[in-house]
């Protein structure tokens, strides 16, 4: 379901399928892990294989965008494709998160 890479000094965490309540949690954990015990500042999510995304999942997103700011660090999240991108626009939260097409953009670019 995730894989996590190192790209110079960012983590990129890829995930695939589903992310719903019952599989939240872990992910919430591994990016908890890779902030925390990793050091990690910069964190790419890469939802690009991910087909379907519910609110737990964007708790954990948010969760994780608030462990960043308090070490002065980023969540770049490499956006899914098809329905599950809609998630963001209903929620608003397109607006407040850095989100970008490809990988490629969230490795070279700034803020979203």
């Amino acid at each position: 379901m995730t894989a996590v890479e190192w790209v110079g000094r960012q983590a990129v965490v890829t995930v695939r399928g589903e992310v719903d309540a019952f599989n939240a949690p872990e992910i919430r954990l591994e990016l908890r892990r890779l902030i925390e015990a990793e050091g990690a500042r910069t964190l790419i999510i890469d939802l690009t294989d991910v087909t379907f995304l519910d609110s737990s999942a964007l708790g954990a997103l948010v969760g994780t965008v608030r462990r960043l700011n308090e070490h002065d660090g980023q969540l770049k999240i490499v956006r899914p494709k098809g329905g599950a991108a809609r998630i963001f626009q209903l929620t608003g939260l397109d607006s407040v998160l850095n989100l970008y097409d490809d990988r490629r953009a969230a490795l070279t670019g700034g803020s979203g």
